[in-house]
């Protein structure tokens, strides 16, 4: 293979870097209604989408999920022994498991 051949391959390998490190990371909505997850920050629990506080989950607590909004952008569901409620779903869940 010349020099030609060498850089083509190069810049071959540098753009296939470049579209893996573009990608998104996993989101929330990789977890599935009946897992429990983790929050990796202390997260409220609402009653409603955006509504007043119910409670807190401490950052490394669990949520057990029960359903998304229709545009899964909410999660509802309970932490340990607590009432049903509403928690973002913008990347806090992680370690989900059944």
């Amino acid at each position: 293979m010349g020099i030609r051949g060498s850089v083509r391959v190069a810049a071959a390998g540098l753009g296939a870097v470049a579209a893996v490190a573009l990608m998104p990371a996993a989101t929330a909505h990789a977890a599935l209604p009946g897992q429990v997850c983790n929050v990796n920050q202390n997260t409220w629990v609402r009653w409603t989408e955006g509504g007043s506080v119910r409670y807190t989950i401490p950052a490394g607590g669990g949520f057990r999920i029960d359903h998304f909004n229709h545009q899964e952008t909410w999660i509802y569901g309970h932490g340990n022994g607590q009432p049903n409620g509403w928690i973002p779903n913008d990347g806090r869940l992680y370690n989900c498991h059944w």
